[in-house]
């Protein structure tokens, strides 16, 4: 029983002072501002401050952020225009895997089998993509040291009748050689419309061109 009024005489007391506080702010307020002014003055007093609602405000949207950001990764078994083709690995937000992909069967969760099977594919490819790279460059410096001659019709000045083709180039490092390079390859100077030495260009590889020197000298 002592022990009750005890707690409750320290509630009293403690109510008494928060009081005494609140009316100290009001009449300090009052002095100062209109009671419109002193009532917003004890809002800003009672309510949160600015940084700790910035802080909810950022975490709120960090969290949404997150949300969104999760995915699951899917193998489409058809193509899915704005996500990918099939036989791709891709990620998806789980929602739509599991409310719309996986009912129409569209796509499946790979398996580790299909991972592996998968890794050891894309190895194979970069084997073969590294090798016809080095196969280029082999060309390109063996073209490089050589220079070729072809002979066309051409006027007394030089002019040269019909021009130079890819195809003709073609054939003389094919007849030099033994190399057979495909015309589309072949990049010749806007300006070979005349007897002389040019520098010609051949795209071996997406990453190695080679270039190499062509006499036009009259004949045929």
């Amino acid at each position: 029983m002592v022990g009750r009024r005890a707690e409750n005489a320290s509630l009293l007391v403690n109510g008494l002072l928060l009081f005494g506080a609140l009316y100290m702010i009001a009449g300090h307020y009052s002095k100062q501002y209109s009671p419109l002014e002193t009532s917003l003055q004890a809002r800003r007093v009672l309510t949160p401050s600015a940084p700790l609602t910035r802080l909810h405000s950022d975490c709120s949207r960090n969290l949404a952020a997150f949300s969104k950001r999760r995915s699951v990764d899917v193998l489409l078994k058809e193509d899915i225009k704005g996500t990918g083709k099939k036989g791709e690995i891709v990620g998806v937000k789980p929602g739509y895997y599991r409310n719309y992909l996986a009912p129409h069967g569209i796509a499946t969760q790979p398996t580790a089998e299909f991972l592996e099977e998968l890794r050891i594919e894309e190895e194979r490819k970069v084997a073969a993509a590294k090798a016809l790279k080095d196969q280029a460059i082999k060309l390109r410096d063996g073209l490089q040291i050589l220079s070729f001659t072809i002979r066309v019709k051409a006027n007394d000045d030089g002019t040269l009748f019909g021009g130079v083709r890819p195809q003709d180039i073609a054939d003389a490092v094919k007849a030099q050689t033994g190399t057979e390079l495909d015309a589309k390859m072949i990049e010749l100077p806007a300006e070979m419309d005349s007897l002389g030495t040019y520098t010609v260009f051949a795209n071996l590889h997406p990453e190695v061109k080679a270039s190499f020197p062509v006499s036009v000298q009259k004949g045929k």
